[in-house]
């Protein structure tokens, strides 16, 4: 049973069944269409209208789609594969605009620059940045470990690389590129810089959390995770850093003086490991998902119980929140796609 505590639910619009374990989506920015990444290697468009949805499998990359990112401002979006390869697709036709190879390896790693004119890729150890085109900017010094996560601050002037050892941030400005290294001495999983800027953090194969003040360079963390740490994200006003590696999201808020001595937010809604969640751009709901079916809504700054459930079809692998925060679609590891949107009681 939903609860109702709150004034707002997530109502199933639509739903399709897509040929492959949805790994990852990504939406347009004008929350019309998303792209899905599938696991073992197709890429598919849909599109949303009212009840219905539509997918359509426009291609693929050899033995899976590693990442996945639609262009903001823009019709294209890109996804990256096990095949080593890059491709570029048309956000309207589907069709195949471009593909590369960055590296010899998988490229494992995609993120686009806010303003949409700049590509980020990860292939191993080199990190390269494309234009919107597909053609070479820069290529930055091969890194000591692979890269396993990229992401562009809020301005899209600096760009953080997850490492083994460190989170390397490297600032891009009218071509002269730095680097600033945050050092920790364990594998790096996550980069996730803070809306407001002030904040860098990391999850940590270690099982901890840690966060860097990036005006004063102190760093903290916190332990206690079950297992290696691969769920982070800020919220949309930079208040509460989510995380998760078991059944239970849990919180540290940022507000004030910030979180060092203070007890996190637990939110208890899963009776199984949550494989994905999601803050909605623009608002304060969170959604959390996992292998107990569940799609669990969350408005932390009012209360800690959930505000909403919906039961699905299997395990969830992935939520994403469309840009305008007025819908979300939901992907399964058996490849069905719901998408449900937010509405007031």
């Amino acid at each position: 049973m939903a609860k109702q505590s709150l004034s707002f639910a997530l109502e199933p619009r639509a739903s399709a069944s897509f040929d492959d374990y949805v790994a990852d989506c990504a939406w347009s920015p004008d929350s019309k269409s998303f792209a899905i990444a599938g696991g073992e290697g197709k890429v598919a468009l849909a599109r949303a209208d009212g009840d219905s949805l539509q997918v359509e499998t426009i291609g693929e990359h050899l033995l899976g789609t590693l990442s996945i990112a639609w262009r903001p401002r823009g019709s294209a979006f890109a996804t990256s594969g096990q095949d080593a390869s890059v491709a570029l697709w048309d956000g309207a036709s589907g069709k195949e605009l471009k593909r590369w190879k960055p590296g010899t390896t998988p490229t494992q790693a995609l993120s686009f620059a806010p303003n949409g004119e700049m590509l980020a890729a990860a292939a191993g150890k080199i990190v390269t940045l494309w234009s919107p085109l597909g053609e070479k900017i820069h290529a930055f010094a091969p890194a000591a470990t692979s890269a396993v996560a990229l992401a562009f601050d809020r301005p899209g002037t600096d760009l953080g690389v997850a490492l083994n050892g460190e989170l390397a941030v490297h600032r891009i400005e009218k071509s002269r590129y730095e680097t600033r290294r945050y050092k920790w001495p364990a594998a790096c999983l996550t980069v996730n810089f803070s809306g407001n800027g002030r904040f860098l953090a990391s999850g940590m194969a270690d099982g901890s959390l840690h966060f860097w003040n990036r005006s004063t360079g102190k760093d903290s963390q916190m332990r206690g995770y079950d297992g290696k740490l691969e769920l982070v994200g800020w919220s949309d006003n930079s208040r509460y850093l989510a995380s998760s590696a078991g059944n239970e999201v849990v919180l540290w808020d940022f507000g004030g003086k910030g979180p060092e001595g203070t007890r996190p937010i637990v939110l208890n809604g899963h009776t199984e490991r949550v494989d994905s969640f999601a803050w909605q751009p623009g608002g304060d709901h969170l959604v959390s998902a996992g292998r107990d079916w569940r799609l669990t809504m969350w408005r932390p700054s009012k209360t800690k119980q959930p505000i909403d459930v919906q039961m699905l079809d299997s395990d969830i692998s992935v939520v994403r929140w469309s840009p305008d925060g007025k819908r979300l679609v939901a992907g399964e590891k058996q490849g069905r796609l719901t998408v449900l949107e937010l509405v007031a009681r």
